[in-house]
């Protein structure tokens, strides 16, 4: 009897071990290698390590700086690996094709050394697996990956990554016959050249990342069903497809704010496609009305809806009209795609995200379709269309609006008359002093500076103004040329480069003139020539400095259509935009001052006897320099009222309205300085007449002024004969001594 119990005894103690034994065989286990120093990735190193192959589930390899080679035919002694981890393994340069993998959802390889795409088209294959079979993500990232082996990713998957590789191009067909949803190229700076059927025939595509790349172009073949569209951090990006292209898609997030534009106004940004969808949507209203008619008698019985059609639109892109009717010819309606087989193999992934894409692309799957470019319901002959929108970021702001360069269309007329006059106006003035051969005096040096830097505002008012003629009605479409090419770069400089020199110019010559009137009596305390060429040698040096900033990466010419510094992105953008207002408000303050001085010296002038007529005389100059410098003024104030607003983070007006102040007052005093400096004086007249004797045209005109210049007939002269002329130049010359004995301040005006 003892004998028995203790045999029973035994029996239980074994069949229990062996039941412990099944039950943990059937444990799954996870397998982490970290700072290891293996070579070679085998079934024997794992089961060294103490696992059981059939029991592994989850593979990691951390940090191997070893590592160079995986034996992947050993995987398949691990039928159940669901995951494959390998990261930073700098000497993994490739993975051999991988065989079929039933169970493997989840191929990670990141931070490592690959130099090309590992071939996964055979871990699902068919006849080994479920048809339905899906891998939930491949992660590349990190790794030094500059080309996609042919087929290599045909394959089902929710998220495939190949983010911050060295990728260059994407070539054609290289998702042939792949069902991938979420696809991502981000950070791969040297990728310029994407094939235009390197999506072709995947359908499946529902999110897509070309962020922070070098692409000029996006292909649309095979986005068919797109709804998610990244391409932020992108400037190369000049052109981006229109939205005929993209028949779902919800969400666009770009670089440029016009390309938004794009999307906002299909009208425009593509004429042809546009008038397509609208001849199509006519025969769609032509057909709907005639199934009406048909069905009239029954309509009246019992009320039906038809079923929604959505407008397929051909992929074709057509050039010409001509081939407009052979494709709606071949285009058919058809109903949505049966979005809900997606549902069969892919799941609610959502573990694996980027974290620069802060969740956004690698949200679950989004199985609902777009509405394609209209939805078209017909209910008893009632035809109605609801159009398509699409949430795109950055959205048209304050900065840059949908809109021509100009805006308004009296603002776009009325320029042309503010370039006119400030071109011909300062051409004439520097004509006439540059060519004149008497002797230069500092206000003859200043007036040409000044004259040449209100010519460089009507250069940059004039390019604008050709810019706005040739993208009239479409400027989104030639925006990033504009903004991102060299001549927004040089309206640019010249517009800053101007505005400082005028300013600075300006305040030498008030200078000048304090000093002249001031101290008439003190020759010696007057602005020689060559101190003032060396204080204008120093404006035009900090003009081109200032000017010259945005070229480096100091604010930036491109933030605008109108090509003005005024985004303050940045610490350093904000003290050079403060810099220049602070110059320009201390050099309007100097000139201020300086005229009331002015004034004030002339007050008494005329109860000083002999001074009387010579105060006079100064007194009208300092009237015309003050209409001069107020005009510059009232032009002026208005531009850094509202800058220094937008500076301090309130702006006032948006660049719209700001255009009105920055294109058309702004530039006012370019074209009322030679005329209120020169043209209009006595001075300039004279200096006119003797360069057009000279020539020896207009000779009529030389003795009409000669006539007019004659002093009248004195006792000392012969009243029977003609009065001997005194030479024009000889007469301008004897004025000019004569004033310097009661004046020696001589203007040109």
């Amino acid at each position: 009897m003892y004998w028995r119990l203790c045999i029973w005894a035994v029996a239980l103690i074994l069949l229990g071990s062996r039941e412990a034994a099944c039950h943990s065989m059937s444990e799954s286990v996870s397998v982490v290698l970290h700072q290891t120093n293996i070579t070679r990735l085998t079934a024997k190193v794992i089961h060294a390590a103490g696992y059981h192959l059939h029991r592994v589930e989850h593979l990691s390899i951390m940090d191997a700086p070893k590592l160079d080679h995986i034996v992947v035919d050993d995987l398949t002694k691990m039928p159940n690996l669901k995951s494959l981890f390998i990261t930073q393994a700098p000497r993994l340069h490739r993975v051999s094709p991988l065989p079929p993998l039933p169970e493997l959802r989840t191929f990670i390889i990141t931070t490592s050394g690959l130099v090309e795409v590992p071939n996964l088209s055979h871990v699902h294959d068919k006849k080994n697996n479920n048809s339905l079979a899906y891998l939930q993500a491949i992660d590349l990232e990190g790794n030094h990956i500059k080309r996609l082996s042919p087929h290599a990713l045909r394959v089902r998957a929710d998220q495939v990554s190949l983010n911050y590789n060295l990728l260059e191009e994407v070539p054609a067909f290289a998702f042939k016959n792949a069902q991938i949803s979420k696809l991502s190229f981000r950070g791969n700076t040297k990728l310029k050249h994407i094939d235009e059927n390197a999506f072709a025939s995947n359908l499946l595509l529902r999110q897509l990342d070309l962020s922070n790349t070098a692409i000029t172009s996006l292909p649309t073949a095979g986005l068919q069903n797109l709804e998610t569209l990244r391409i932020e951090k992108t400037p190369s990006l000049k052109y981006i497809p229109s939205i005929y292209e993209f028949q779902s898609l919800q969400k666009a997030y770009l670089t440029h704010h016009f390309h938004c534009c794009a999307f906002h106004f299909p009208e425009r940004h593509n004429p042809t496609r546009h008038k397509l969808y609208e001849t199509q949507i006519a025969i769609m209203q032509s057909k709907c009305a005639s199934a009406s008619q048909q069905k009239k008698p029954v309509a009246r019985r019992k009320k039906r809806s038809l079923a929604p059609l959505k407008i397929v639109m051909p992929q074709r892109k057509n050039d010409t009209t001509d081939s407009l009717e052979e494709d709606l010819s071949t285009a058919t309606t058809s109903e949505e795609y049966d979005a809900n087989l997606m549902d069969e193999y892919f799941s609610d992934s959502g573990s694996w995200e980027d974290e620069d894409d802060q969740g956004e692309f690698h949200e679950p799957v989004n199985n609902t379709l777009g509405a394609g470019f209209a939805i078209i319901s017909a209910e008893c002959g009632n035809f109605s269309i609801s159009p398509r929108k699409v949430e795109c970021f950055p959205a048209p702001d304050a900065l840059n609006p949908c809109e021509d360069v100009m805006g308004w269309s009296w603002l776009r007329a009325s320029v042309w008359f503010v370039i006119t006059a400030a071109v011909v106006g300062n051409v004439a003035v520097l004509l006439v002093l540059l060519t004149n051969h008497t002797e230069i005096t500092v206000p003859r040096f200043l007036m040409c500076h000044l004259a040449f830097s209100d010519l460089c505002t009507g250069l940059y008012l004039f390019m604008l103004a050709v810019v706005d003629l040739r993208s009239y009605g479409e400027f989104f479409n030639y925006a990033y040329d504009w903004q991102y090419g060299v001549g927004c770069k040089i309206a640019g400089f010249l517009s800053v480069f101007s505005g400082q020199l005028s300013v600075i110019t300006l305040t030498i010559v008030t200078l000048e003139r304090w000093f002249a009137i001031t101290y008439a009596i003190y020759l010696e305390r007057r602005i020689s020539l060559s101190a003032a060429a060396k204080i204008m040698m120093g404006g035009w040096l900090y003009s081109f400095l200032m000017a010259g900033l945005p070229l480096v990466g100091v604010s930036d010419y491109s933030s605008t259509s109108i090509c003005l510094p005024v985004e303050s992105k940045d610490v350093g953008d904000a003290v050079y935009q403060g810099s220049i207002f602070i110059v320009s408000a201390l050099a309007w303050v100097t000139i201020v001052v300086c005229y009331v001085q002015i004034y004030r010296s002339l007050g008494g002038g005329e109860s000083y006897g002999g001074r009387g007529a010579a105060a006079a005389a100064e007194r009208r100059i300092a009237n015309k320099m003050a209409l001069l410098i107020g005009t510059d003024l009232l032009c002026w104030a208005p531009v850094a009222f509202f800058g220094i607003t937008a500076l301090a983070g309130v702006p006032l007006v948006d660049v719209s309205h700001g255009k009105v102040l920055l294109v058309f007052f702004y530039p006012l005093n370019a074209c009322a300085n030679p005329f209120l400096y020169a043209i209009l004086t006595k001075q300039y007249r004279r200096d006119l007449i003797t360069l057009i004797a000279r020539t020896g045209h207009c000779t009529w005109l030389v003795e009409k002024y000669k006539l007019a210049a004659t002093p009248p007939p004195t006792a000392h002269t012969n009243p029977s004969a003609p009065a001997q002329l005194m030479p024009l130049v000889d007469s301008v010359t004897y004025q000019r001594s004569q004033s310097q004995c009661k004046d020696s301040s001589e203007v040109p005006l």
